[in-house]
């Protein structure tokens, strides 16, 4: 990706660089701190960089997100075991999905990508301050 993203010609412009920078950081912080949010962080991110190509800050973002992921999830498995035990049976019905929706990515248009995207973040966000 930072070949890409020098590729793209925004490093030309350090303000925009240096706030894409910023805020990868906090979507690393909310990603280790939270579990959630840095995806989002980092959509918005990606679309600077992909000059609003919203498919491709799409196509980019499980690569972006995967190393975070990793990273929290060795600190969780390490301070946390018992906790992390206890998902570890969702994994395969995750990689399972995860496997579809990369095969019906190529079949819906963007706006629809982000009209799901929307809706999922919005129910997330309302479940989320519900007991």
């Amino acid at each position: 990706m930072l070949i890409n993203f020098f590729m793209n010609g925004i490093h030309k412009d350090e303000k925009k660089l240096s706030l894409c920078g910023i805020f990868a950081l906090i979507a690393g912080v909310l990603n280790g701190f939270i579990g959630v949010g840095g995806g989002v962080l980092m959509l918005f991110i990606l679309k600077i960089i992909y000059k609003n190509d919203v498919k491709a800050a799409f196509a980019a973002l499980p690569a972006v997100i995967l190393p975070m992921t990793v990273m929290s999830a060795a600190l969780y498995c390490i301070r946390e075991p018992d906790i992390v035990i206890k998902a570890m049976p969702l994994i395969p019905a995750a990689l399972a999905g995860g496997f579809a929706g990369a095969l019906l990515f190529e079949k819906i248009k963007s706006r629809a990508l982000s009209l799901v995207f929307a809706s999922v973040t919005l129910f997330a966000g309302v479940m989320a301050t519900v007991k």
